[in-house]
């Protein structure tokens, strides 16, 4: 069997020269083959070299970092100067800035930036969607292919623009869900490297140390997951007395622009009128999980009190998601939201795919079904703003020509159209 997967592996590489694309639906199609999981990482590192910066990523943090990335390029930089740049810098997080300062060594090639950013980022994204994969047991249920759908796309490979944040947030969760699921103690640690690469995950690993010494309180935590959904907004003042009396003069320092009331007030100005699809996708995926949350509460309290595993990951969840519906209030809290999905999504889809469904969830998986299907659309057609038509049908031998001029796939529609 093992010389087989090999083999189908060696066949697997050589597709991907041709077309990454089959590739990828290749080792989709043979999950649980051991090459697959890599071919996905691959295909991330291909896109990123590909990345697609158009009019609409103006203003997003890929510009920024591409921007400065190739400003230090040809710069003599000491250890000190180096230190002395990330402390201007503005940023509490050191990997993104030691990337920038390292590669900018050798290339100001925006496609080799956004190269290393896909190896890396791909390498967490492609583990974290293989752990829910390779802990599905039977036959692969309609319903499981589209909650994994959304599961990809909660944090999908073009949020790789916003390198730090997202990139954090897929080490996290490859350390929360072996932690929590399986008992590795590693992952702890894992989980604790996140706020390398993004400061605010002070914020959900200080939360799991909470929850280690609390223990799971299923009933406790259910409750305040459900209060959480009707608090329109934390007190600003309350939020920032926290920070300044408790939290590290760092990182006072450099989060006092985000808790600042003029922030807030531009920040809920600004936001642009969007199309009703637009506005309701986030919070179609949101109020679904919510469904599923509350069932497995009730219709699951049993199962879960007998398998603890499976009872830490659905503490946690409930706690963690509790606490980032009471950030979402805040400018850039609502990232946590993702973050929280991911979590709940991938104990819905373990517990939906190996799990007997009682009536009242097979009635929710009908109703829930449109506004899955809405989040998936609205998600797949942001993704063509950054993602670039070489990465779709293209190869590696091909987007060496077209290193740094890549259109994206909105860009060849508007053209088209």
């Amino acid at each position: 069997m093992e010389q087989y997967n090999n083999k189908e592996g060696f066949y697997s590489a050589i597709l991907f020269l041709v077309w990454p694309l089959l590739a990828l639906a290749s080792a989709f199609k043979n999950y649980r083959s051991s090459w697959a999981k890599n071919m996905l990482w691959a295909f991330v590192a291909f896109y990123g070299f590909c990345f697609a910066i158009g009019v609409e990523n103006e203003g997003g943090d890929i510009v920024r970092y591409v921007a400065e990335f190739q400003s230090l390029h040809g710069k003599e930089i000491t250890l000190t100067g180096a230190y002395n740049y990330f402390l201007k810098s503005g940023e509490i997080d050191i990997a993104r800035t030691f990337i920038a300062i390292v590669l900018s060594r050798f290339t100001d090639s925006q496609s080799i930036l956004t190269l290393v950013y896909g190896i890396i980022f791909g390498f967490f994204f492609s583990r974290n969607m293989w752990f829910v994969l390779e802990h599905f047991r039977g036959k692969i249920r309609p319903i499981t292919i589209l909650l994994f759908v959304c599961f990809f796309l909660i944090v999908p490979i073009w949020d790789m623009n916003g390198f730090r944040m997202w990139t954090a947030a897929h080490i996290f969760i490859y350390g929360l869900l072996p932690y929590l699921y399986e008992d590795n103690k590693r992952g702890l640690i894992i989980a604790s490297l996140s706020i390398l690469v993004h400061f605010s995950f002070l914020v959900p690993i200080s939360l799991l140390y909470v929850y280690i010494l609390a223990g799971n309180r299923l009933t406790l935590y259910f409750i305040f997951f459900l209060m959480t959904f009707f608090i329109s907004e934390i007190n600003l003042s309350a939020f920032n007395n926290l920070i300044e009396g408790y939290a590290p003069q760092i990182i006072e320092q450099r989060t006092a622009p985000y808790r600042s009331k003029e922030y807030v007030e531009n920040y809920r100005e600004d936001r642009p009128t969007m199309n009703w699809y637009a506005m309701w996708y986030n919070n179609a995926l949101k109020w679904s999980i919510m469904g599923f949350l509350v069932i497995l509460f009730f219709k699951g309290r049993t199962f879960f009190a007998q398998h603890r595993r499976w009872l830490n990951l659905f503490s946690f969840t409930l706690l963690f998601y509790g606490m980032a519906n009471l950030l979402s209030s805040l400018p850039s809290g609502g990232r946590f939201v993702a973050v929280a999905n991911l979590a709940a999504v991938a104990l819905i889809l373990l517990y939906v795919q190996n799990r007997e469904h009682e009536v009242v969830m097979k009635r929710f998986i009908i109703a829930a079904f449109p506004a899955l299907l809405l989040f998936v659309v609205v998600s797949f057609r942001t993704g063509m703003y950054s993602m670039s038509a070489t990465a779709i049908l293209g190869n590696p031998v091909i987007a060496l020509f077209f290193t740094g001029e890549h259109i994206s796939v909105n860009d060849v529609m508007r053209m088209i159209l």
